[in-house]
């Protein structure tokens, strides 16, 4: 994986675990969209607004990788994340949430631009 998106994943972890909405806003492209753990698709300021609600609450997040797709302007990611939900799907009970996130190399910067992840697991 490049090491570029290696440290937008620990902005991004920092950023959402704060509920720090400017932090997620310069890891996230302005056109990201989500198909998120309740099976909703949605925009960057749309779960943005969710985690400013305090809904996005998590602890004992592990993110797990298993696959790095390397284009020049595309880096596929797939793997699984572990965490403890704290509201929502999976609320107080360890999930593995399996994804796919698509990095596009825009300006010279790597952006998110789009995320599958559904909670496959509820133990």
């Amino acid at each position: 994986m490049p090491a570029e998106i290696g440290a937008a994943y620990g902005r991004l972890g920092k950023a959402m675990m704060s509920h720090d909405a400017d932090g997620v806003k310069a890891v996230w492209a302005e056109d990201f969209v989500v198909n998120s753990p309740n099976n909703e698709v949605l925009t960057r300021d749309q779960v943005i607004a969710v985690m400013e609600n305090d809904f996005l609450d998590y602890k004992d997040f592990h993110k797990h990788i298993t696959f790095v797709g390397e284009k020049p302007e595309i880096t596929v990611i797939m793997g699984y994340d572990t965490m403890v939900p704290m509201k929502g799907p999976g609320a107080g009970e360890q999930v593995t949430r399996p994804f796919t996130d698509v990095w596009a190399k825009r300006g010279g910067t790597w952006l998110l631009i789009a995320r599958q992840a559904t909670i496959a697991v509820a133990n």
